[in-house]
């Protein structure tokens, strides 16, 4: 639909075709942010024997998918024994499977909306069940009140020194900028042991609810959900018609109002 609508020239919110298609193939996004120098995870394509010295522990996960899809307990590997089942198991459900090296530390995520970067989000995994590894599961984002869901709390603004902040926050804005995002989006960090940030993922096309973690960075940064949806808008008709003309369509209606009659 967006390729439709981008090719005749109709204003859309958020990325262009070419953005959603190469983020969503995590080996394309991950190849382009290596190449312009970014600090991306090991990572390669499951296709056949994997390196030996490839490090552990690593995540196994689908290569072509979003929203958690194919993520859950088993993701991340110890051994090499572990590793080829895995990689076997995931194969056998997905055309493409990617093999990432785990980054142990705390995850962030940062949104941007035009040129703002909104305030920073973390994801505190410290109840997880025991014995579960500190990732962001599909049961952990769409199963409302399953033990991953009430082991990963968003918290926003995160609690970190604003000097960590910046430095995410400008790793998000190179990321976002190599993937020629436009919009809106959400781009994810691991800030590791040693303090080295990490970019995990980036994402095009968040989750727009009113609930969703773009809508919480939103309210943390003082927007109610209206005043987010009517930035997205504003971003995309300044974009394709100019300054002036969002701000006139996007005025509040200057209508007279009605006379009351008794």
């Amino acid at each position: 639909m967006v390729a439709v609508l981008e090719f005749s020239g109709v204003p859309v919110t958020g990325c262009g075709v070419w953005t959603l298609a190469a983020c969503r193939r995590k080996a394309v996004a991950n190849a382009l942010l290596a190449h312009a120098g970014l600090p991306i995870p090991r990572w390669t394509l499951a296709q056949g024997k994997i390196d030996e010295s490839f490090p552990l522990p690593a995540i196994v996960k689908p290569a072509a998918e979003d929203a958690s899809a194919g993520l859950d307990r088993g993701s991340i590997v110890t051994d090499r024994r572990a590793l080829r089942t895995r990689v076997a198991a995931m194969t056998e459900q997905f055309e493409e499977v990617l093999v990432q090296e785990y980054v142990a530390g705390r995850e962030f995520a940062v949104g941007l909306v035009g040129n703002r970067v909104l305030p920073i989000s973390e994801i505190d995994f410290s109840r997880m069940p025991e014995g579960a590894w500190p990732i962001l599961t599909y049961a952990g984002k769409w199963e409302p009140g399953s033990p991953d869901d009430l082991g990963s709390a968003p918290v926003c603004p995160a609690n970190i020194p604003q000097k960590v902040a910046d430095k995410l926050a400008k790793l998000a804005e190179a990321a976002w900028r190599v993937m020629q995002g436009t919009g809106y989006g959400r781009v994810d960090l691991r800030l590791d042991e040693q303090g080295r940030a990490w970019i995990l993922d980036v994402n095009p096309n968040p989750d727009l609810n009113d609930d969703a973690g773009l809508s919480r960075m939103a309210r943390a940064a003082g927007w109610d959900y209206g005043e987010l949806v009517r930035r997205i808008a504003e971003v995309a008709l300044r974009e394709a018609q100019g300054e002036k003309a969002a701000l006139e369509l996007l005025a509040p209606s200057r209508r007279p109002r009605a006379t009351r009659t008794a």
